[in-house]
């Protein structure tokens, strides 16, 4: 199943949503809401809003109290991508050219703060402290995983530990709380809560592994981005860090060059990805996700058959099947 026939017992809900980010894009300042659209409006999976939804569906939730938390999720996310661009000089963000590259780096910076803004105006209105302390310790986690991320950059002697640490928190931890604020929302036990933040945060941890993988193995027109977009950014992803383990001492000087050179021609990033598969870092990275799309699935064993724990089933299926 595709995203769209996932999700598609919310999209009523889903177009809620939309309306709730439109509305709270509007600005005083009308550059800040001509920026807000371009960024909203240039595509994304919507993921954690329909995470959000459907977990707090599960959860016996009525759609209308879900409505402003899947929204802020989404501009949480969307925040965190804008400030991630800066960080990295991406010049792409889904096919189109990123904020940072077409409005420059303070206009990024500050945009992404507005977002934040707006997704904490979202989170006070429910008036729920237990989702605001969940969303916040999650926001905390994933400022944590992007300094750790910036420094191991370069860092031939990352482990897969190091790697994991820094996607659980970068990404796993967000999606998680996206899951478990279905769960605060609806005041269920704390063992149907949990279960549903374990689900998230493997669920979380498959989805990035799976991106890094994309990065290596899609075109531009399928991912939104350029491939070996990680590796220019000097980023030691798993298939990369597989790699490492197996290659000799030249190869490991070539995948430093790579890691380390301005800018990184044709040929060197044939040669890096022909080591990553050789040694079966694209295998080996998805039979990782694998792992952790079978404990999501099983984090759900608790609840009853539903439309809703069917979707959610669902969802970890798309994520390591993707192109995009």
């Amino acid at each position: 199943m595709n995203l769209q026939e996932i999700t598609f017992p919310i999209k009523a809900d889903l177009a809620q949503v939309e309306a709730v980010l439109r509305a709270k894009m509007a600005s005083t300042v009308p550059f800040v809401t001509d920026v807000s659209e371009y960024v909203m409006q240039n595509g994304g999976k919507r993921l954690r809003p329909v995470l959000t939804l459907f977990c707090a569906k599960l959860s016996g939730v009525q759609s209308h109290d879900a409505i402003p938390c899947a929204a802020a999720m989404e501009f949480f996310h969307t925040a965190t991508l804008m400030h991630d661009d800066v960080i990295d000089n991406a010049e792409v963000r889904r096919g189109k050219p990123s904020t940072n590259a077409r409005w420059g780096n303070q206009v990024a910076v500050l945009v992404g703060d507005y977002f934040y803004c707006r997704a904490s105006d979202l989170l006070v209105g429910t008036g729920n402290m237990k989702v605001i302390e969940c969303v916040t310790h999650a926001m905390r986690a994933t400022t944590e995983g992007e300094i750790l991320e910036i420094t191991k950059s370069n860092d031939l002697t990352t482990s897969e530990e190091d790697y994991l640490k820094v996607i659980i928190n970068k990404t796993a931890v967000l999606i998680s709380a996206a899951c478990e604020i279905g769960g605060l929302l609806g005041n269920i036990s704390e063992e149907f809560t949990m279960a549903l933040r374990r689900y998230g945060q493997n669920l979380g941890t498959a989805f990035q592994l799976a991106d890094d993988v994309l990065d290596y193995t899609s075109e531009l027109g399928e991912f939104g981005k350029v491939e070996g977009t990680d590796l220019k950014e000097g980023k030691l992803t798993l298939p990369l860090i597989v790699a490492l383990r197996h290659a000799g001492q030249a190869e490991k000087q070539l995948i430093r060059n790579a890691l380390i050179a301005n800018r990184l021609d044709r040929g060197q990033l044939k040669e890096v990805l022909s080591m990553i598969e050789g040694f079966g870092g694209i295998e080996y990275t998805l039979n990782l996700a694998k792992t952790y799309i079978k404990h999501a699935q099983e984090a759900l064993t608790p609840f009853k058959p539903s439309i809703e724990k069917e979707a959610l089933l669902s969802l970890t299926e798309y994520v390591i099947t993707r192109r995009n």
